[in-house]
């Protein structure tokens, strides 16, 4: 009991102790500056007063200024519509209406009209008649629209104006915008200069209307921090300071933003309003002894208190890290031996939250990060000394299958299975992680410093692995079978990166599942070759995309000939290997995700040509369908994708078809339909590709919203000479029919197919017979005629 009652009080063992220390020890200090502030409390009432005023100010200040600036850009736009418009001349009006804008309003302090070329040619009091302006900034950026720009000193007009009162030099704001005659035709730009004393006049204004005689500093900015109004004081703050803030000069503060708008250019003046705190500030000394008796009980309250409100809040803490000290019992992980009383909550927490980041919570073995921690020192290692590890990457054959056809939840199982028996074949020393759903990697280090004899070793690990998966595989939910093919890759001297060492694993575990799963294969320098052209195919390939890329059109007819619509097939121009059939860039596409901008282009090139059919009396009830790859398919914004097309390209949804294979139903079922049906709900209809070639089950089918089955060439090639290829075919007619589908036969090339088609009840053909694949133009021809 005492040793328990010791574990809950030691801020060693205890989180809600150690945390209850620390509100304690808070309490006392917080009570401590609450005395502090009670003392000064008239202090925060008279600087939010004094804030509250400087505000008010330097809104005024803007307001007026960014109103003022407006009002001019309205009255040079307004003057510049009547000379363009009006179209006068210059030599006769424009003259007499500079002048007078001028004479109404001070703060013009200049006025004129340029050319198109950028010369004068009428300007207030004849000033710089006959420069060329053509390189001043004003000039040129009216000539993108209306200009508005930052405070500059005088140039030009410097001569002809005597200096500022202050003898700062003499500075301008310009207004500049485009004058255009009723026809649109550029005339020029007429631009004004603006005192800057104007501004000065503004500040000193709004500074007369204040009650309060106190001294005040008003000062100005661009917002690249250049001054327009200096500080007069040396101790002065940066623009950049945050506006309550008190500097080394002991000022208060506040900035506002000013951003007037204009077509070519935003202004960002900041205005700076400050006050000596000496003034704001000087009520506050008056009689505050009377509180430090309060405050102080008041912090010795709130420190006992800590005591209960810790333990409220510690306890769910408390109950989080007696349910991970259980975190053991998760499927597949390894007991934690550190989570003991030993440990704070927090610490067994800690634990937990580091073996969650490195380990895959399913199996209990290394993940990912941990592996390619362990890679990074296995190849930096291997640089400095002579030996060879090898890398085995394990991938389960068709495990995607078994998780459809199974569950998620046989699935897993599995996975765990595989894991056991993996770590009971090889000793620790070997590091034997998950990486993805269903591929593992074994980590072999050091096993010889000959490199033929290195990879024999690792062959002979492969075999025995190929060797165990022949083995089914029990669970707590039945045994299973299950194959794996596996790639082999060396780590040597060279030195290698941990991604590129993954990478070439999966290359050559690829190419084992290519020649036919269940088997091994070591990385090579053919390997190495064929990688190497791979990402220059796939860079050639991004970079076709769209612009070699071409649209051709496969006539589908009834058995009457009539054309009721086309499949769009993609072909790849190359520049220098010419026409690139689809079977050798599309599988690859699909590969590397290219296929996603492909199949994007051409969805697009559908909808924009049935846009343009709409009208035409023959075309515009044609059927345009579209390949969609079950990668492409099953992204996460697919559907969406499709509803921005439509709607950028104005298409009738009921006049396209997308054409998906069995593969998109490799992911969840039900996601699929989901989807299906939302696209369905646009108008949009479905043909299901290569029908007979993969695995989907008459549920399936129900469930899915098809409107058309299409019998697999590979079928109707072989139809007149194989017997079983006629009942696939009559099969698929009839449960085409009684499904209430309609039944599409491609590649149907010569007239006996034809004929026998048409016996069994196929009504729709697409094939060489009818048309080949043909641009756009032959097409249209096709189907005129």
């Amino acid at each position: 009991m005492f040793n328990r009652l010791f574990d809950t009080l030691s801020p060693f063992r205890s989180m809600r102790a150690r945390f209850s220390l620390a509100m304690g020890v808070t309490g006392i200090v917080f009570g401590i500056l609450l005395t502090s502030l009670i003392e000064w409390r008239i202090e925060s009432v008279l600087r939010q007063s004094a804030q509250d005023t400087l505000n008010s100010l330097a809104a005024n200040i803007v307001t007026t200024l960014t109103d003022d600036l407006a009002n001019r850009q309205k009255e040079i736009s307004l003057v510049a519509d009547l000379i363009g418009v009006s179209g006068l001349a210059p030599q006769e009006m424009v003259r007499s209406v500079i002048d007078g804008l001028k004479q109404r309003q001070s703060s013009y302090a200049w006025i004129g009209m340029t050319t198109p070329q950028g010369m004068v040619s009428e300007s207030s009091e004849g000033l710089i008649q006959g420069t060329d302006i053509s390189s001043r900034p004003w000039f040129n950026g009216a000539l993108k629209g209306p200009y508005l720009g930052d405070p500059h000193e005088a140039k030009l007009l410097a001569q002809y104006m005597a200096p500022d009162a202050n003898g700062d030099p003499l500075r301008f704001v310009d207004v500049a915008v485009p004058v255009h005659d009723k026809d649109k035709h550029f005339k020029g730009v007429l631009a004004a200069h603006l005192y800057w004393n104007w501004v000065q006049e503004v500040v000193t204004s709004a500074l007369s209307l204040r009650a309060i005689g106190t001294p005040i500093e008003v000062l100005i900015a661009t917002k690249d921090e250049d001054w327009l109004i200096r500080p007069g004081t040396k101790s002065s703050p940066s623009v950049l300071l945050p506006a309550n803030h008190v500097s080394e000069g002991e000022y208060l503060q506040v900035k506002q933003t000013m951003q007037p708008k204009s077509g070519y250019l935003d202004l960002g003046w900041t205005v700076i309003v400050r006050e000596d705190i000496r003034y704001a500030f000087a009520p506050i000394y008056e009689s505050r002894s009377f509180m430090l008796g309060a405050t102080a009980l008041i912090a010795i309250i709130f420190a006992l208190g800590t005591w209960v409100i810790s333990g409220i809040l510690v306890k769910p803490i408390w109950l989080l890290a007696q349910e991970a000290k259980r975190h053991s019992h998760l499927s597949g992980m390894s007991p934690v031996e550190t989570l003991n009383t030993k440990h704070d909550e927090a610490e067994i927490l800690g634990q937990v939250m580091s073996r969650l980041t490195n380990y895959d919570l399913l199996t209990g073995l290394t993940n990912r990060r941990q592996l390619a921690n362990r890679l990074n020192q296995l190849i930096a290692k291997q640089a400095r000394y002579k030996g060879n590890s090898e890398i085995l990457l394990i991938d389960v054959d068709d495990f995607g299958l078994l998780n459809n056809t199974k569950g998620r939840e046989v699935g897993d199982q599995v996975l765990i299975a595989i894991a056991r028996r993996l770590q009971q074949m090889f000793p620790q020393s070997y590091e034997l992680s998950r990486i993805d759903s269903d591929e593992y990697v074994l980590l072999i280090e050091s096993l010889s410093q000959v490199p033929l004899e290195a990879e024999q070793a690792a062959a002979r690990e492969a075999e025995k692995i190929l060797t165990c998966f022949k083995v089914p595989f029990s669970t707590p939910l039945g045994t299973y079978s299950c194959q794996a093919s596996i790639g082999l890759t060396m780590i040597g001297e060279t030195p290698l990166e941990v991604e590129d060492a993954l990478l070439f694993a999966e290359v050559a575990m690829r190419e084992a599942k290519r020649m036919g799963k269940s088997k091994y294969m070591i990385f090579n320098s053919h390997m190495r070759d064929a990688l190497t052209a791979q990402v220059l195919f796939k860079e050639e390939l991004s970079a076709a995309i769209p612009s070699q890329l071409l649209v051709y059109y496969q006539p589908q007819v009834e058995k009457t000939g009539f054309v009721i619509g086309a499949e769009l097939l993609v072909r790849w121009k190359h520049p220098v290997q010419g026409l690139i059939p689809p079977g050798q860039f599309i599988p690859f596409a699909e590969q590397s995700g290219l296929i996603d901008p492909i199949g994007q282009w051409v969805l697009e090139s559908a909808c924009r040509q049935i846009k343009l059919w709409e009208n035409d009396p023959v075309k515009s009830a044609l059927t345009l369908a579209v390949n969609v790859s079950a990668n492409e398919f099953n992204g996460p914004d697919y559907v969406d994708n499709i509803q921005k097309i439509l709607i950028k390209t104005g298409a009738n949804p009921k006049r396209l078809k997308l054409e998906l294979t069995e593969s998109v139903l490799c992911v969840d079922v039900d996601i699929v339909v989901k989807m299906m049906l939302k696209l369905k709900a646009l108008g949009i209809s479905f043909s299901l590709d290569d029908f007979g070639t993969g695995f989907s089950s008459l549920s399936y089918l129900q469930q899915m919203p098809i409107d058309q089955l299409k019998i697999d060439q590979s079928f109707v090639h072989n139809f007149t000479t194989k017997t079983h290829d006629d009942s696939i075919v009559k099969s698929i007619i009839a449960l085409g029919t009684s499904l209430g589908l309609d039944v599409i036969a491609e590649g149907v090339e010569n007239k006996e197919q034809e004929s026998c088609l048409e016996q069994l009840g196929c009504t729709l053909f697409q094939g060489y017979l009818f048309g080949k694949p043909m641009p756009l133009e032959d097409f249209e021809r096709f189907v005129q005629a």
